[in-house]
């Protein structure tokens, strides 16, 4: 038996979970950019990749909550390595399909068993910083960032060298060694037993809980419109290719900085929902400022933005929640801010394309409402908190 989580060394333990978080990354740094290049590449039509992409959306709002959910019941690290595990071998099978009903189906699956990945993650590390076995998540969860940049630009290679065949069979091997990492993962420290816990009543969400989440699925979706268009617009602007690839790149840097620098917010409870409306603020200044076409070194600057509009969100939604979710019900919280980011996105991404074809850069104006949404619902949530007997004072 492992000697117990607290007397390991905090260096060995961040770097265990940062191992975790950097190869669950790896797969979704080939997966995002690269994966419409294989559907189009096995004959798919435009109208065709679009339904295919819209699946694993579709799949985190109905499943990310029960799939997630699981961790509560079993050990988190191990159902986190057996649902990497399944995506590899799907992503395998997938690999050997060339027509749009088998590849939509395994792709269904392959969603259904990625919608847990990241949050069981999150729920491991955020763990151990309340149990303060570990002081920040920042530091940990910033190479799931650097192993996404990495595999961008490895991927530009290896589709360069070999073609497109050969994106499933990296994303079957991406998430096999995420599972094998995830083996590795610590259990949280001082964790009801699924036997004790099943004796036990669960407690409830409370409203203050639901407003963080809605709150923080409003920042998340004012993204929407950039992750959608942005690339477009910025070409229609001019800015060529290799500059749109630095002004991406930009953001991610800023993100990994936020976490570097403000990585302990994760564990500051409550006074995460602060964070959550300082990201809808940044978000009303950024995509308010780029509906004007500012011109480059302005969006260059807004792009550093995305340190706030997804960094400190992301940050404050996970203190918040680790403070407002019952402490049974922890992985739950994270697979229902999973579910209600990927509605909010998906909804608002739909909108978006009709805006964008009536309107153009005024698509990136119609998310300031959206922000600012989501700071009206984050201070309730502050207010709310304060009020209620079981966080009073801790804001």
């Amino acid at each position: 038996m492992s000697p117990p989580l607290r007397s390991e060394p905090s260096r060995l333990l961040a770097a265990r979970l940062s191992l975790m978080h950097a190869l669950n990354f790896l797969g979704v740094g080939f997966y995002l950019p690269f994966f419409p290049v294989w559907l189009g590449s096995k004959g798919l039509s435009d109208v065709d990749i679009g339904y295919v992409l819209a699946i694993p959306i579709l799949v985190r709002v109905f499943v990310a909550s029960s799939v997630t959910g699981l961790g509560d019941r079993l050990r988190p690290n191990t159902l986190l390595a057996l649902l990497n595990a399944l995506a590899g071998i799907i992503y395998f099978a997938l690999a050997q399909q060339a027509q749009l009903v088998p590849i939509a189906v395994l792709t269904a699956l392959s969603a259904i068993a990625l919608s847990g990945v990241v949050p069981l993650a999150d729920v491991l590390t955020t763990e151990q910083v309340k149990a303060g076995a570990l002081k920040d998540y920042g530091r940990v969860r910033l190479w799931g960032s650097v192993t996404f940049v990495l595999s961008n630009l490895a991927g530009g290679y290896l589709i360069a060298l070999y073609g497109a065949w050969l994106i499933p069979f990296v994303l079957a091997g991406s998430s096999s060694l995420a599972a094998l990492a995830a083996l590795q993962a610590p259990s949280p420290p001082g964790r009801i037993s699924p036997v004790a816990r099943q004796g036990t009543s669960p407690a409830g969400f409370r409203l203050p809980f639901w407003l963080a989440i809605a709150a923080a699925a409003c920042v998340n979706a004012t993204h929407a419109a950039l992750y959608a268009f942005g690339s477009l617009h910025w070409r229609s602007l001019g800015f060529s290719d290799q500059v749109i690839g630095w002004l991406w790149a930009v953001s991610v840097l800023a993100e990994i900085v936020v976490f570097i620098v403000a990585g302990s917010i994760a564990a500051r409870g409550v006074v995460g929902l602060r964070w959550i409306a300082i990201g809808a603020v940044a978000a009303a200044l950024r995509f308010g400022m780029m509906s004007a076409d500012p011109g480059l070194p302005v969006t260059f600057l807004l792009q550093i933005l995305h340190g706030a509009t997804f960094g400190c969100a992301h940050l404050g939604s996970l203190a918040a929640l680790s403070a407002l979710a019952p402490e049974a019900r922890r992985a739950a919280a994270q697979g229902h801010l999973v579910a209600a980011g990927a509605l909010a996105m998906g909804l608002i991404t739909i909108l978006s394309g009709y805006l964008y074809r009536l309107f153009g850069p005024g698509v990136f104006l119609a998310m300031v409402p959206v922000a600012l949404c989501g700071l009206a619902l984050a201070v309730l949530a502050i207010l709310r908190a304060r009020g209620d007997t079981g966080y009073g004072g801790r804001i």
